[in-house]
């Protein structure tokens, strides 16, 4: 390894531990109460030499966006790769992986549902950005191809339009799913869950062939 790859493989990593730092403060302290000096002394870092990787608690906050978007389409992509099930089994599943990956990562869920408030506040053209919107799209591209799938395999109704359906259920997924399945259940007269489960099922029934 030369000299310029070690350089940007060290800052590569200097850049992850701040972002694990920022996880720390954020999930334990709250968006709100956190500070940019909170984040720096949990990486062990001074303040000056944070804003060298992030400008903004806004931009690390985008940033363990990225890394839940991250998490989410690694697990999508073994469903995806699945060789055995059928494209309407596949989508049938998409209810049972996300409900699976609010419960196991409810911070990095929720963090979906902030996602317009911090973008704004970041540069357009930052690395931060670009990262977030190219891993969404690869979400939205795992969904559509599992729709494709189970259209060529003869299980899903060759009229349905994949990728539209896709923005559809990965917009429901990153609005008002996360909302639903994080509530106070103790407040609700009916298990958030089943109203996943049961959504999927009006959708299965309206798609498959």
């Amino acid at each position: 390894m030369g000299v310029v790859e070690r350089k940007e493989r060290e800052k590569e990593l200097r850049s992850e531990s701040i972002i694990d730092a920022a996880e720390r403060i954020f999930f334990s302290k709250g968006f709100e109460h956190a500070t940019m000096n909170d984040v720096a002394e949990e990486a062990e870092l001074s303040k000056g030499a944070l804003y060298l990787y992030f400008h903004s608690k806004n931009e690390l906050c985008m940033a363990i966006l990225q890394r839940s978007l991250l998490i989410l389409k690694n697990k999508m992509t073994i469903l995806h790769d699945d060789n055995i099930l059928t494209g309407i089994e596949k989508f049938a599943r998409l209810a049972r992986l996300f409900i699976a990956f609010a419960k196991e990562y409810p911070n990095h869920y929720n963090s979906f549902l902030s996602y317009r408030e911090h973008r704004g506040n970041c540069p357009a053209t930052g690395k931060v950005i670009k990262g977030t919107n190219e891993e969404n799209k690869k979400i939205n591209r795992i969904i559509s191809d599992i729709i494709r799938m189970g259209k060529a395999d003869k299980t899903i109704n060759k009229d349905i339009d994949a990728d539209k359906l896709s923005l559809a259920l990965w917009g429901n997924f990153t609005g008002i799913m996360p909302s639903s399945i994080l509530h106070d259940r103790s407040s609700l007269d009916y298990n958030p869950e089943e109203v996943i489960k049961y959504h999927f099922e009006l959708l299965i029934n309206a798609i498959k062939a």
